[in-house]
């Protein structure tokens, strides 16, 4: 497979054994918002940026540290070696043409770096949810997911399909990347909420809790205490209308 993205690492510790959570670009921004407030909360150290001609070219501010002069682009890694996570946030969508080969490449570099699994979160339509009393969450497991048996005994929902058809309406690539995890022998999760577009910070905050009752992310004691808001959140919805309109 060639490789058309560039990785720029800037940290070259071993990350064997190391879970990767990486958000689907999908309706809401779910799985975004909820890694920017890991990332955030857990005070992850970014190790690497790529760049690659699927993704749509953005930069700015650090989104964590007002103080910092570092600027962020479209993609970056961050790690916690204490939790033993890498969280590979991505902050525009992926170009169509070049989507699966750049998810191949995600695949296969993090394959190298002797990862455990990855978890894809994200999201579907808030219409699509056909049993409405049920949890909002569904799942989306591969046989050798080291999660399957805490997830039946906390009872979670799987994502129903039908015939074999994979599909999580909104969802963008999560179940693509799932596939070619699959393929590559790589344990895979996919987690997803139902939701609506707007402020989607509670389902971020829901997401990060339904995630923490699976893997040990913070110590067990009171979450949304140790849940630290990204400073970019300030801005999620620009500025306030200029007072002199009215």
């Amino acid at each position: 497979m060639p490789q058309n993205s560039l990785w720029k690492f800037f940290d070259s510790s071993d990350l064997k054994g190391f879970t990767l959570i990486i958000p689907s670009v999908a309706v809401g921004n779910v799985g975004q918002l909820a890694c920017d407030l890991l990332i955030s909360s857990l005070n992850m150290k970014k190790i690497a940026s790529v760049y690659s001609p699927a993704l749509i070219p953005v930069a700015g501010y650090d989104p964590y540290d007002l103080k910092s002069s570092n600027l962020s682009s479209s993609c970056e890694a961050y790690k916690s070696e204490e939790r033993k996570l890498v969280i590979l946030q991505l902050r525009a969508p992926l170009v169509y043409e070049y989507a699966q080969n750049f998810l191949q490449e995600i695949v296969a570099t993090f394959k190298g770096k002797e990862i455990k699994d990855i978890i894809v979160v994200t999201s579907s339509y808030a219409h699509e949810r056909k049993h409405i009393m049920t949890s909002p969450f569904r799942y989306l497991s591969s046989e050798a997911s080291p999660y399957t048996d805490k997830i039946n005994s906390l009872n979670w929902l799987a994502h129903e399909t039908a015939e074999g058809d994979i599909r999580i309406h909104g969802g963008g690539f999560a179940v693509l990347i799932f596939n070619i995890s699959k393929e590559n022998g790589i344990p895979c999760l996919v987690v997803y909420k139902y939701c609506s577009e707007g402020d989607n910070i509670p389902d971020a905050y829901e997401m990060v809790s339904h995630l923490t009752s699976l893997v040990p992310l913070f110590n067990e004691e009171d979450l949304m205490s140790q849940l630290i808001q990204p400073v970019s959140w300030k801005l999620l919805f620009g500025r306030p209308p200029p007072g002199d309109i009215y």
